[in-house]
């Protein structure tokens, strides 16, 4: 039950990190270095709030699971990063993309598993 609980975690640290990165592209857009242009770019503080959370959310998984376990799952960022992507900014995912998003997350995975029921 802890695993789970952990995996769930981690799920949750990716939907974080992933909205973070994209209010970043978002405060990106508008970047301006001067200090005023920066402590007003709501998407790129918003950015890193979210990423705040997700990185309190991975400590906390990382009490409670096996860092061979849990680190796989970071790789679901490529999926909610392709989606917000698509919806919020009207990106193209073309199919090989959307292979190599498939193929990364499959080769995670299975070093995942290899190190938890390999040899």
């Amino acid at each position: 039950m802890v695993e789970f609980k952990a995996i769930v975690l981690v799920v949750f640290c990716t939907i974080f990190t992933s909205v973070g990165q994209l209010f970043w592209k978002l405060g990106a857009n508008r970047l301006q270095l001067d200090f005023f242009s920066l402590i007003t770019n709501y998407p790129l503080i918003l950015g890193f709030i979210s990423y705040a959370i997700g990185t309190v959310l991975l400590l906390n998984a990382l009490k409670l699971g096996e860092l061979s376990v849990l680190y796989p799952f970071i790789s679901l960022s490529f999926i909610w990063v392709g989606i917000l992507s698509i919806v919020f900014l009207g990106e193209i995912m073309t199919i090989l993309k959307w292979i190599a998003i498939i193929l990364i997350i499959f080769g995670v995975s299975m070093i995942g598993w290899g190190s938890k029921y390999g040899n």
